[in-house]
């Protein structure tokens, strides 16, 4: 198969500006809504485009196999990455959330040699523990001001880790759409028995409009991931992911006035560091296998 890197990058940058745009659109109306209102109210409108998308392809929008009981665990997983990141960036810069949640490499580095019971050397827990290092630098916990609120997106890395630990339960012949539709459907029911827990609170037409502009910036982004995903190499195209933390410092300097400190750089380099290391390390090692096996 032939990858055309340059063009994936491409489109990697342009999905993860979508995202980290849709990130900041639901750090803004969190003024308004609660946490779960808005898992509800975007998961209901994500529900509703894929249904479209899917009957536009002839699909059908719901299988009895999408129960299967790991893809429900995945979605499970979502749901509780999703609360907590949404819980997080309510109450912290729009780049400290979006930094330490991508900390999920770490934690899928971890898991990954205690559950799945993979081997790893001295030289990958040295670099888990740099990542860790990183992450203390920018909730810098014995701090006289730091937020408890830091374990919110801490908890969504580690959630995340386990979703992308689940999937390689799924089986193969479950088509990836059902897999998406099943985690949007069940985050807006877990959003929606949230917000009746949070209370339903109201809002003018024109704060509801932004959900439209959060469901496009959203499913754009995923839609550009997934062709970058397929037209390069994930060891080429991983890195760029990083971009999205560079954009929530730019959006959080331009719109909240958020100046992050030096400490706080220092420890997202860190994580983005050892987070490309450790994709870079997970590449080879299944290469490795691949060999193996063959």
């Amino acid at each position: 198969m032939e990858f055309n890197n340059l063009k994936a990058a491409l489109f990697v940058v342009i999905a993860m500006s979508m995202i980290t745009t849709n990130d900041a659109i639901i750090k803004h109306i969190t003024e308004v809504f609660n946490v779960g209102q808005i898992m509800f109210l975007r998961g209901a409108l994500i529900c509703v485009i894929f249904a479209c998308v899917m009957r536009l392809r002839g699909q059908p929008v719901f299988q009895r196999r999408s129960l299967h009981r790991w893809s429900l665990y995945r979605a499970l997983f979502e749901l509780c990455a999703t609360l907590f990141f949404l819980t997080g960036l309510s109450l912290l810069p729009i780049a400290v959330a979006s930094t330490l949640g991508f900390s999920s490499p770490i934690f899928l580095a971890l898991l990954a040699a205690i559950v799945l019971k993979e081997k790893v050397g001295l030289d990958r827990w040295l670099i888990i523990l740099i990542g860790f290092a990183g992450v203390l630098l920018i909730t810098n916990p014995f701090a006289a001001g730091a937020s408890w609120a830091v374990i919110f997106p801490i908890a969504c890395a580690f959630f995340v880790a386990l979703r992308d630990i689940a999937i390689r339960y799924v089986p193969n012949d479950l088509p990836s759409t059902q897999v998406a539709f099943t985690n949007a459907w069940v985050v807006m029911i877990g959003g929606g028995l949230y917000s009746i827990y949070q209370g339903w609170g109201e809002a003018d037409l024109q704060w509801y409009l932004w959900f439209i502009a959060l469901g496009i910036a959203l499913y754009s982004g995923y839609l550009f991931l997934i062709i970058g995903s397929r037209l390069g190499e994930l060891s080429f195209i991983g890195p760029f992911k990083y971009v999205s933390i560079l954009l929530a410092l730019i959006y959080g300097y331009l719109i909240w006035d958020e100046t992050p400190t030096l400490t706080m750089l220092a420890g997202a380099a860190i994580i983005v560091i050892s987070g490309i290391i450790l994709l870079s390390s997970e590449k080879r090692r299944a290469r490795k296998t691949a060999l193996t096996e063959a």
